[in-house]
């Protein structure tokens, strides 16, 4: 499943301060509160869990940098295994002062938390998203593009477990157990939460030693070229889709996919809809009066309008088949305009016939019983 924006799921702008994420956090967090939430149960622990994830990352200043930069890709080394767990999570603090006096301060760390002794399953890695641009010509015929693709693999040096050598050691803050005792006192109350190890991430195992290489994090980002054949007649919001190009999973599960999503660029001369295009085109005056053909472009060459005798500006003509490709050789349809074009600057002759035009129409105008045509 493809992953939300962080500022998206926090429902606050690119440009927001660190207050406003932080209060944003807060009035969703007592939101999707167990005791108070009127969602599933299930759906307001997931709601709950993306919007910790997003004020996770950006309510740290490197982090958010990372996250503008590169998207998903810039922070997934950050966590476990480059998935967001609870054992990332480092603002308890802020989870204490939202909950204080709603009650049930355990429960929260217990459902949200890890607690009860559940043990983390091996996960998959998360699907990205990547925005391409084109050119409407482009989208037409179908086009070949290379894109960069900021992407994490596992370290080499240590095969991803952040140790020196590969050599880990039972964690000592958990005695290898992965997981961790969190109590938590309130008056008379006391309340015990047990949670994945924040020192082993919940493996049970930690590095002897920091590899040095990737600085104990077990990942390093890179940079990967991926060729993509975009189809002829694709249009905005269009994606492909690139199976196991996204982001690395934990050991022994798949990466994720990346989503490229297609955004064809605003043309000067066509407007689209679907597969038809929408263009304006100019006739002269003598043709529009007399009528004649006139050459309209195309995005496959040139293309020719009839225009009968006495049309009138704003006509639209359709050339069937002239438009966007949809499927084989199905095309949509052109739609011309017509536009009015009059002269900016006339010579002695043209005005000459102008002029005679007027009093020709003026004689017309003004014939017996012109009157009383009008009056009917």
């Amino acid at each position: 499943m493809e992953k939300r924006d962080y500022y998206e799921s926090l429902g606050v702008q690119r440009d927001a301060s660190a207050e406003e994420i932080k209060k944003s956090y807060r009035k969703l967090a007592r939101q999707y509160h167990p005791d108070v939430t009127k969602e599933d149960p299930k759906v307001a622990e997931e709601r709950f869990k993306e919007i910790s994830e997003a004020y996770e990352v950006l309510a740290d200043e490197k982090k958010r940098s990372l996250y503008d930069q590169y998207g998903h890709a810039g922070v997934s080394s950050q966590f476990q295994d480059g998935n967001f767990n609870w054992s990332d999570f480092s603002h308890y603090g802020d989870v204490r002062d939202i909950f204080g006096d709603l009650g049930g301060f355990g429960n929260i760390f217990d459902m949200f938390f890890g607690g009860g002794g559940r043990q983390q399953q091996r996960a998959g890695g998360r699907d990205m998203r990547m925005d391409l641009e084109i050119t409407l010509e482009e989208a037409f015929s179908g086009v070949k593009k290379r894109i960069t693709v900021p992407k994490f693999d596992r370290c080499d040096a240590c095969q991803g477990t952040g140790a020196k050598g590969g050599k880990v050691v039972p964690c000592p803050d958990c005695g290898g157990t992965g997981q961790a005792r969190r109590t938590q006192s309130r008056g008379f109350a006391q309340f015990v939460s047990v949670g994945p190890c924040p020192r082993c991430r919940g493996s049970g195992r930690a590095p002897g030693s920091s590899c040095l290489e990737c600085d104990g994090r077990g990942v390093n980002q890179r940079t990967s070229q991926i060729d993509l054949d975009i189809p002829k007649g694709v249009d905005t919001g269009s994606r492909l889709r690139i199976p196991g190009a996204g982001e690395i999973g934990s050991p022994g599960a798949p990466a994720g996919d990346l989503y490229v999503v297609i955004n064809v660029r605003d043309h000067r001369l066509y407007r689209r809809d679907g597969a038809d295009l929408l263009m304006e085109a100019e006739m002269s005056f003598p043709t529009a009066a007399l009528g004649g053909e006139i050459d309209v472009k195309s995005l496959d060459g040139t293309a020719k309008v009839k225009v009968p005798p006495s049309t009138q500006p704003d006509t639209v003509f359709r050339l069937k088949g002239r438009g966007m490709p949809v499927r084989g050789d199905l095309r949509g349809d052109l739609y011309v305009r017509m536009k009015l074009k009059v002269p900016e600057k006339l010579n002695n002759e043209q005005k000459s016939l102008l002029k005679r035009l007027d009093e020709i129409e003026g004689q017309q105008a003004n014939r017996p019983f012109s009157k009383l045509k009008k009056k009917r």
